[in-house]
């Protein structure tokens, strides 16, 4: 943290220099880049900007947690998390670009609003500064807060007292009440810089600014739930002051640029989705089954999601090449996602039991034999017969019976020959073959992963605009058609009306009103299809329906039809009355529609994972143990009734262990650990997720 001064200086040039289009449109200041130069309506979009990338990775990192996210690498930060056997990698790029990016301008705009009586940059600032140290508290548990500011400058303390969540929970909602105060007037300075020149995330709406307080006020307060402090009217009265409609969410919008600038803490781009940069960037990150399940058969319903499509990415496969090079002929195969506690039909083990998962298909450009040896075969699968059964699932019955992979088997392997056209593993391992039915989330963007155009963010693998190595997109096979919340331009919901629904629902059931409950439940899943199709409609209208191939993709882009929408909410998936409602329904349904938030993780902790308590039941049902949890140096409980066998938190990041120790040893402690490298620190629940 002593290092806090020079960063922020690095982001007054940064404001000096940089523009990009929609939310970067703003003024700069060319002259003299100092920390007391930089004008508010400056400042305020970095601060925005840099919050908001701490989020979209805490985004991320926490649905691996929470089981909707998995990495094809068993040891990678995300393939640990979603395996329940984390590594303090995960801690490091939310602190960086919170405290670095964010926070640490937060005095200095204050200051400077104070000057000239800009209340409304100093309501904004305080919003930014609770939703940080509320992330901060929820993910870490304890932060330094009330002297973490204090740490800027040459006298500033370089070793600040880490302050327990209930401190900065409380520090925070208290500031929220004085952002509602200053933002229930006009400003104070008569010639005051209005809102609207720095702000890029309402454009100045104070009404909107009003209603993401009082809506984060409902949000957080209903985190308490286990808690004695919490008071479910304070709630509903928090709620009703936040959005009401889908016309009233508060969104992040984000661009496919091609643009050069970037994020000085990681060297990302400016422009994308935030969530995109740590979700579907690269090729390594995978859906879990349990996710994909509540899409495609909630609860055992047997009933389809009509946002599966959007949701879950698909890829071309059984394809055909024709002379020309191009794909003449295809079939969709939508991701079944990642089983991380099960056993694959015709398998000895859990898939991730044998290793990694594949992160990259090649496509063949002419014939390729594969040799897999039948010693090979019979460590992972039941029997040969059933390995043979899944090549001939993935790699036969194509729409023009010539592509067909070529299937011999004797007594000592099995050969298969792939022809021209076929996404295959390049290996001879057979745990890898079908590794094709994980279909990645990347999606192609301008910049980083040199999409095709900005309309065209399908995924194929190597990217180029039909270079030569890149043979797959060269052909126009798509390889991801990417998901609704992980493209370069997908929005960010910071806060939606669908989650006060569902917040309400919630409120309501807890309170025995059933009724209540079951009408919020309801509005809640219809206002998340609305809010989608808003979102589907803009990028058929952008043309995103088709690639640059002109191949049709409508399917992952198009509004889901109406009728799709009723037959859904009369199916057995949605709870039709109120005596049918359970708690299970409304928080299942709430993790769909909070998308990749890192809300969804704060829930699931909230009310236990699997674990069957006396007051709610199962609450996040159907989710079991993953299989490769090898706990190699963990402390956990055994027991999934023991709160303590669950992910609770995350350890500090190296950037305040390495300057703070002594204070973060002293946090560690209060729970009679060894220190903050303590690997029990993981499964010590923060402080509103006490029993």
């Amino acid at each position: 943290m002593k290092k806090f001064l020079y960063v922020a200086m690095c982001l007054v040039m940064l404001v000096s220099v940089t523009s990009c289009e929609n939310w970067l449109d703003v003024n700069t200041d060319p002259d003299s880049p100092t920390n007391t130069v930089v004008t508010v309506e400056n400042r305020l979009p970095w601060m925005q900007y840099y919050y908001m990338y701490a989020w979209g990775t805490a985004n991320t990192r926490a649905n691996s947690a929470a089981q909707m996210i998995t990495g094809t690498s068993r040891t990678g930060t995300i393939g640990r998390q979603s395996l329940w056997n984390p590594t303090n990698g995960v801690s490091t790029t939310v602190y960086q670009n919170w405290f670095c990016g964010a926070a640490a301008n937060i005095p200095d705009l204050i200051t400077k609003a104070e000057a000239e009586g800009a209340t409304h940059y100093i309501a904004a600032a305080l919003i930014i500064k609770s939703m940080g140290f509320i992330m901060m508290a929820d993910l870490y548990g304890e932060m330094p807060y009330t002297q973490a500011l204090s740490a800027i400058g040459q006298n500033g303390i370089v070793a600040p007292e880490l302050d327990n969540g209930d401190v900065i929970y409380h520090g925070c909602l208290a500031d929220l009440e004085t952002a509602i105060s200053y933002l229930s007037a006009p400003q104070e300075g008569a010639t005051a810089t209005p809102l609207s020149k720095g702000d890029t995330w309402m454009g100045g709406n104070v009404d909107q600014w009003l209603r993401l307080a009082y809506g984060l006020k409902a949000r957080w307060l209903n985190n308490l739930t286990k808690t004695s402090e919490f008071d479910p009217q304070a709630v509903l009265a928090a709620v009703e002051n936040g959005p009401k409609s889908n016309s009233e969410n508060i969104i992040m919008k984000h661009a496919n640029v091609e643009n050069s600038t970037t994020n000085f803490t990681v060297g990302d781009a400016y422009g994308p989705n935030v969530t995109w940069d740590s979700m579907a960037w690269g090729t390594g990150q995978r859906l879990n089954r349990w996710y994909v399940n509540l899409l495609t058969n909630f609860k055992g319903s047997g009933v389809e999601d009509p946002r599966a499509d959007k949701l879950l990415p698909s890829a071309m496969y059984k394809a055909t090449i024709g002379e020309d090079g191009l794909v003449t002929s295809y079939e969709w195969i939508r991701d079944c996602g990642v089983d991380l506690s099960g056993v694959e039909d015709g398998w000895l083990k859990n898939r991730l039991e044998g290793g990694n998962l594949n992160s990259y298909l090649t496509m063949a450009t002419k014939d390729v034999t594969k040799a897999y040896s039948t010693a090979d075969i019979i460590k992972y699968y039941e029997s040969v017969d059933d390995f043979v059964a899944a090549a001939e699932k993935y790699y036969t019955g194509y729409p023009d019976p010539k592509s067909d992979a070529v299937i011999k088997v004797s007594a000592d392997s099995v050969k298969i020959t792939y022809h021209a056209g076929t996404m295959y593993v390049d290996d001879t391992n057979p745990l890898y073959l079908e590794d094709i039915k994980y279909i990645n989330l990347n999606a192609a963007a301008l910049y980083e992963t040199y999409g095709l155009s900005k309309s065209d963010m399908c995924s194929y693998y190597d990217g180029g605009k039909y270079s030569s190595y890149s043979n797959a997109g060269a052909a126009g096979l798509v390889q991801s058609t990417g998901t609704f919340y992980g493209r370069p331009d997908s929005d960010s919901d910071i806060l939606t009306y669908s989650e006060m629904c569902f917040i309400k629902a919630e409120v309501y059931f807890n309170m025995g009103k059933k009724d209540e409950a079951h009408k919020a439940y309801t509005d809640g899943i219809k206002a998340h299809f609305e809010r989608m199709n808003i979102r589907l409609q803009q990028w058929m209208n952008a043309g995103c329906n088709v690639t640059e191939r002109d191949l049709n993709v409508e399917f992952a882009y198009s509004p889901m039809p109406q009728a799709d929408i009723d037959a859904y909410m009369a199916s057995a998936a949605v709870a039709q009355s109120g005596a049918e409602l359970t708690l299970s329904d409304i928080m299942m349904q709430k993790f769909i529609a909070m998308g990749v938030n890192y809300q969804n993780w704060n829930d699931m902790r909230k009310y236990n994972y699997f674990k069957n308590n006396s007051t709610w039941g199962i609450v996040y049902t159907e989710m079991a143990v993953p299989s490769y949890r090898t706990q190699d140096y963990s402390t956990f409980a055994s027991d999934p009734q023991d709160n303590a066998f669950y992910l609770r938190r995350w350890m500090h990041s190296t950037n305040e262990t390495g300057y703070n120790s002594i204070n973060c040893n002293k946090a560690a402690e209060q729970y009679g650990l060894s220190g903050h490298a303590d690997y029990k620190l993981w499964s010590i629940p923060v402080w509103w997720d006490r029993e």
